[in-house]
């Protein structure tokens, strides 16, 4: 065969950790040049998924390409495991999900052995893996993230002021947790963002009966997502619901503006079962009066923008925003940023 003649051989490199982005970065340069010594010289051409040890590939695909002496990674489509939970451990035996490295390497005269070395070289070791994991998963880390830094500042905190602080995590972050998406029925004291979802959406149907009627929508699309509090923050969801009998009410007491059409008129006159919608709405954590430290805190759904699409309106989105925009908020320390 003429790949024989040439010395054109392939390989499929996988793994089922992240890679070191430095490292990676290091050794794909060494992949665009020609001529020296290094074993990933001898590499012509590589394609395929890439999971790496960073806040934006925690969410997206990561898709490799060297072309000539050019190497690249676009992040597009979700893995499938932020759909499923946003962040987090899905089972013990498939912790991250979907998230892996499948790369074909592609040389001449490429010595496999040595190059899946080097590639293996990238992958995270068990210290790096666990900084990993607290950054993208450990709520108690994302909570400390969200302090004001003065709150952090002395490493030698009293037992006092320690169970202070976890007091106060087990109220603003396990409490409403654990309680669910609730509604607010009467004016907030304070509310906090935790994420914003904009996405692209199909009507599916009414449940319930007159004062518990559910409005169901499924997500066809995300065009914008921003994670704006860890430790609480939704992630990524596949569906969506309004209670109707109570959606108005909530928007009133949250609202500083609204439209003279009522979101659950809006939603039982206008909406068909299939029919397109533009669909934006916040996760909000909103402090109340209660005296109780388990019942101060409820996180709740607001719905923002709430539009129907035809045909020519929703491909104009679809061009506008053919990949999600997913932003991040910037820890403390600097390091990261908006889908870093």
């Amino acid at each position: 065969p003429e790949s024989d003649e040439y010395g054109i051989s392939s390989f499929i490199f996988r793994s089922s950790r992240p890679l070191d982005s430095s490292r990676f970065k290091e050794l794909t340069a060494a992949m665009e040049t020609r001529g020296g010594e290094h074993v990933a010289q001898r590499v012509i051409r590589a394609k395929g998924l890439v999971w790496l040890a960073t806040r934006r590939s925690h969410w997206q695909m990561g898709m490799a390409s060297l072309a000539g002496s050019s190497f690249s990674i676009h992040f597009g489509g979700l893995w499938d495991a932020a759909l499923a939970s946003g962040i987090g451990p899905l089972k013990e035996d498939a912790p991250y999900g979907d998230r892996r490295t499948e790369l074909v390497v592609i040389g001449q005269d490429m010595d496999h052995a040595a190059v899946t070395k080097a590639l293996e070289a990238c992958i995270v070791n068990d210290d790096e893996l666990a900084h990993y994991d607290t950054t993208t998963n450990e709520e108690l880390s994302a909570y400390l993230e969200s302090l004001p830094r003065d709150e952090l500042k002395d490493p030698n905190r009293s037992a006092e002021e320690i169970s202070v602080l976890m007091k106060r995590y087990n109220a603003e972050v396990v409490a409403p947790k654990k309680k669910g998406t609730q509604v607010v029925t009467s004016k907030p004291k304070s509310i906090m963002d935790l994420s914003a979802h904009s996405c692209i959406a199909e009507f599916e149907a009414l449940s319930g009966v007159s004062g518990a009627r559910v409005a169901h929508f499924k997500i066809h699309q995300y065009m914008r997502y921003a994670h704006l509090f860890p430790a609480l923050a939704s992630g990524f969801v596949k569906k969506f619901e309004v209670s109707l009998d109570v959606a108005d009410k909530q928007t009133s007491l949250l609202a500083s503006k609204t439209t003279d059409t009522s979101l659950s008129k809006y939603i039982l006159s206008d909406l068909c079962t299939g029919d397109k919608v533009e669909l934006e709405w916040r996760q909000i954590r909103v402090e109340t009066d209660s005296a109780s430290d388990d019942e101060r805190y409820v996180i709740i759904e607001q719905v923002i923008t709430l539009c129907k699409l035809d045909a020519k309106q929703e491909a104009a989105l679809l061009e506008k925003w053919p990949e999600p925009q997913i932003m991040i908020r910037k820890p403390q320390g600097g390091e990261g940023g908006a889908c870093g």
